[in-house]
């Protein structure tokens, strides 16, 4: 559903992105437009108003009292370029008299007297300098930019594309933030639930074996009964533990695996080669009942996919510096290419009947309640699919 958005969203970003544009663009042609009429009105006031002699104190005076309201920079220099007058450049406008101003010779190494000279420059390079006049007679000119507003102006339209694409962003995060706590509530709700749901039925059960067992019934059928009660007493511990917050103790990962196979071959893994390198012994922080879940339905996959010729599965595991590291593959028919990308995130099966539930509830024992990982490594269909357990060690390290 997200990627069906996506254009969307990035039409909407292109939309809003030229509609800023063309908004600040009107707004930066009428700012120039104003900043232009207002030099060129202080230009004419100054060449009406003011003696011909720029120099003399108190023409300066009076040129900056005429720029104290404009806001934006603006330099008044002679006819030779000395500045006289001065406004909104970074450099206070009574910071030289006019004694100073005339021996420039003895400010070229003043910081602010060189500033001033530098911002002229950078005026005149924006804007064309007004020439103040007296008749015919050039007396001086007028350097001026733009408000200090303008350039937030011109980087409006591309901060607000970072805005909408941090605003996108925040909302995929959200959703999926959302989505995987309504997963979680969803599987602690779900297995609580059915372990509540279930778990009086199998108590009665249990009661009526006790009374068969004292009604001399045949052995071989309770103890067929037993055992499948055993085993769905053991689902409902299981659906019990992931429904909460399972405390997590060490564990032998070896010795886990091991009984978990041996139990398998018992139960559905007859007539299969199932090969074990278990040299490491890794101790892990894990819940053994659990682990052994994800195990199962992970190595249930593998046997359910099995070839016809030579079924092989194979379970190595080894270590290292900080993770002990568990590979499962066997050499069924693999997974379809089309497939992987929702393996662990939704619902998936390749059997036409099944909720397609087994790799979530993988997925969840490992990475959530154990804190590790689970990928799905290669799948090349009839040679080897394989995947990939990793689970942190505890203090310690190694199991003597």
């Amino acid at each position: 559903m997200r990627s069906r958005l996506i254009p969307y969203v990035l039409l909407f970003l292109a939309l809003l992105t030229i509609a800023s544009i063309l908004v600040t663009r009107t707004l930066l042609v009428n700012v120039e437009r104003e900043v232009n009429r207002t030099s060129h009105m202080i230009a004419l006031l100054i060449s009406e108003l003011l003696v011909p002699s720029l120099e003399r104190p108190q023409v300066a005076q009076t040129i900056q009292t005429v720029l104290k309201d404009v806001d934006f920079p603006i330099v008044v220099t002679d006819e030779i370029g000395i500045p006289r007058a001065w406004h909104r450049i970074g450099v206070p406008p009574s910071k030289f008299t006019s004694e100073q101003l005339n021996r420039p010779d003895q400010l070229k190494d003043d910081p602010d007297f060189l500033k001033i000279l530098k911002t002229i420059g950078r005026l005149k390079r924006l804007h064309e300098p007004i020439p103040i006049k007296t008749g015919e007679t050039v007396v001086g000119y007028l350097y001026y930019g733009l408000p200090p507003l303008v350039p937030f102006l011109q980087i409006l339209p591309f901060a607000l594309l970072v805005v909408g694409a941090l605003a996108f962003l925040g909302l995929i995060w959200a959703a999926r933030s959302v989505q995987d706590y309504t997963m979680k509530d969803f599987w602690a709700s779900f297995a609580k639930g059915l372990a509540h749901q279930m778990g009086v039925p199998v108590s009665s059960l249990w009661g009526w074996v006790e009374l068969l067992r004292h009604s001399n019934a045949d052995p071989e059928v309770l103890q067929r009964m037993e055992q499948d009660l055993q085993r769905l007493s053991s689902i409902l511990r299981r659906f019990s533990k992931i429904g909460g917050t399972e405390k997590l103790k060490p564990m032998n990962l070896a010795q886990v695996v091991q009984d978990t196979v041996t139990d398998l071959q018992g139960r559905f893994l007859q007539g299969i080669a199932v090969h074990l390198d278990l040299q490491a012994q890794p101790q892990v922080f894990g819940d053994p009942e659990l682990f052994s879940w994800a195990l199962e339905n992970l190595l249930k996959n593998a046997y359910e996919a099995r070839s016809q010729r030579n079924p092989r599965i194979v379970l190595t595991l080894t270590q290292d510096e900080e993770e002990a590291v568990l590979r499962i593959s066997d050499n069924g028919r693999g997974i379809p290419k089309d497939k992987i990308k929702h393996l662990f995130k939704r619902s998936f099966s390749t059997k036409e009947r099944g909720w397609g539930v087994g790799l979530l509830l993988v997925r969840r024992i490992i990475e959530e309640i154990h804190k590790g990982k689970i990928r799905l490594v290669r799948s090349e269909p009839s040679v080897e699919t394989v995947f990939e357990i990793r689970i942190p060690f505890t203090q310690g390290g190694m199991v003597p």
